[in-house]
């Protein structure tokens, strides 16, 4: 049987091993899904990992679970996919902890990133997910197989390779690390609970959801003299679009490659990159006590009491000071390309070509040209749908990566084998 690693257990990890078994149990024949997870399985979502207070909303609906949007993607064989996977459903498991009435009478509320985690969990544990403990270290091609190499010892031979997970944080020129004036998207909740009566300036970078939640919580904690800078290249901050327009193209993104290049960058940008969820605009609107900047980050620099941040806007620099700063610019998406060895390295440059990586990203959510085949749904946006690269269609995430290796049934619906290019 073809073993297809999967490097994460969280949400999108947990999703491809619940479809694998759904699909075993409709009679298809998936690959041998191992999910490499270097932490606790969805542990990102708890807090004790930070990225996270684990107190948060979740941003998206929990009705999107493990496998909305429920698509038609193995013909005759859907039906019987689709209800084997009903019994992974966010509903079911609240029906299963006797809280699925009480969740409907309180108007649907969004569960806590804790509560979320929780749900993963145990789709893991009803799926049989086969779970490996230990952190991938390296990355390389052997004799048409990948060569999937564990910190500490250990290798997984695997057809093919997917990588989930936020990665680590995007980082400032000049930025230290362990520094404790200068905190990032993940170790600012490991720190929050001291930061409450800390008085001063404060410098959050960033505009998207994490830094969205970052002020807010510093707003609400800190003390009534502190001031808190929010740096953000656009200059004004945006909320998420939640249109019926906008939101489709996340479930449904069959029509998507028909728009223009330049309309899906937008698309992205205007819902997706760099911006408040309405719920986290709804709490800053009640909140004092922060303001916006406009500018990047040039650099950092670090003292014992105070950190300089450089701002650039435009053609103008100016440095201020801050007895505090939390980068949170979001995370690094090609964090993969450090474990690449030789022979994945020169293949990779190979099918890339000098183009750009998320332009090359095919149905299947692999690099075009790749063999053998790494999935990238992080990278996915761009190419093939607004959805994959967040939580918004798990299950058609799951379908779209295991179709590469389950012979179609003849009835099935047949999906262009291409990227798509402006």
């Amino acid at each position: 049987m073809r073993t297809l690693a999967v490097i994460g257990a969280g949400a999108k990890g947990i999703a491809i091993a619940a479809k694998a078994r759904a699909l075993a149990a409709a009679g298809l024949g998936p690959p041998r899904v191992v999910l490499v997870e270097r932490g606790t399985p969805a542990g990102t979502w708890t807090g004790d990992q930070g990225y996270t207070s684990g107190l948060l909303p979740l941003g998206t609906p929990p009705e999107k679970d493990v496998g909305y949007p429920y698509p038609e993607s193995w013909g005759a064989a859907s039906g019987a996919v689709t209800e084997a996977m009903m019994a992974y459903t966010w509903p079911r498991h609240l029906i299963a902890r006797g809280t699925y009435a009480d969740w409907v009478d309180r108007g649907r509320l969004r569960p806590a990133h804790r509560e979320w985690g929780e749900y993963l969990r145990a789709v893991g544990a009803a799926c049989g997910a086969e779970i490996v403990a230990g952190e991938a270290a390296s990355l390389d091609i052997e004799d048409g197989h990948w060569r999937l190499g564990l910190a500490g010892g250990g290798l997984i031979d695997a057809a093919g390779v997917v990588l989930t997970g936020p990665g680590p944080p995007t980082q400032v020129p000049g930025q230290p690390r362990g520094h404790p004036l200068v905190l990032d998207g993940r170790t600012f909740w490991q720190h929050a609970g001291d930061l409450g009566q800390r008085a001063g300036s404060i410098c959050v970078v960033g505009s998207g959801e994490t830094a969205a939640w970052i002020v807010i919580t510093l707003a609400q904690q800190c003390h009534e003299r502190s001031t808190i800078d929010v740096l953000t290249s656009r200059g004004v901050l945006y909320s998420r679009g939640e249109s019926y327009d906008e939101n489709r193209f996340y479930s449904d993104p069959g029509d998507w490659p028909r728009l223009a290049e330049s309309h899906r960058r937008e698309f992205l940008e205007r819902t997706d990159r760099g911006v408040f969820s309405v719920q986290a605009e709804a709490t800053l609107n009640k909140l004092h006590g922060f303001r916006t900047l406009a500018g990047r980050a040039v650099a950092l620099e670090a003292g014992q009491r105070q950190v300089v941040v450089t701002i650039g806007y435009g053609e103008d620099r100016e440095r201020v000071a801050y007895d505090l700063v939390i980068v949170a610019m979001g995370f690094n998406s090609r964090w993969f390309e450090g474990l690449l060895g030789g022979e994945a390295q020169r293949r990779l440059a190979a099918a890339r070509a000098g183009d750009d990586l998320e332009r090359l990203i095919d149905v299947n959510l692999a690099v075009t040209g790749l063999e053998p085949p790494l999935h990238l749904p992080v990278l996915a946006g761009l190419a093939q749908g607004p959805g994959f690269p967040n939580l918004s269609c798990l299950g058609l995430l799951s379908d779209r990566v295991l179709r590469r290796y389950v012979p179609l049934p003849e009835t099935a619906p047949q999906l262009s084998e291409r990227s798509y290019r402006a």
